[in-house]
């Protein structure tokens, strides 16, 4: 298997606020790579999706997206940023805008993407 991208729900909803696509960014930044979404991320999605307002929309987005350029994995975890952690590692770069998980994948060796400015992504550790 080849090398793949991790998105997770923060990744996901920050390039729709802030309209930067992530999928053109990713390709140029990456090269050629197999884009994943743990079903718990799809699932905060649907979620998310239910809600009126911004976040609803967005959400709602997110998974039309996901569903057209992604592949979504059965991951065993109790939460989607466990899910996420637990596809880190090698040959695996994270996507996400969570502090939090964006530490806790670093410490597994995986490098992370992250939206810096509101519109640039950065890639941070050796793909």
């Amino acid at each position: 298997m080849g090398r793949r991208a991790v998105l997770d729900t923060s990744f996901l909803l920050m390039h729709l606020q802030e309209r930067v696509d992530i999928f053109t960014e990713l390709r140029l930044m990456l090269g050629e790579v197999e884009l994943v979404v743990p079903e718990q991320v799809l699932g905060e999605l649907e979620r998310l999706g239910g809600r009126g307002g911004k976040t609803g929309r967005f959400a709602r987005s997110a998974l039309q997206l996901v569903r057209e350029r992604c592949r979504v994995v059965r991951v065993e975890a109790e939460s989607a940023d466990e899910a996420v952690e637990r596809l880190a590692g090698e040959d695996t770069i994270i996507c996400t805008n969570d502090k939090v998980l964006k530490e806790r994948v670093r410490k597994r060796g995986s490098p992370v993407v992250f939206m810096r400015a509101r519109s640039k992504l950065v890639l941070e550790g050796y793909v």
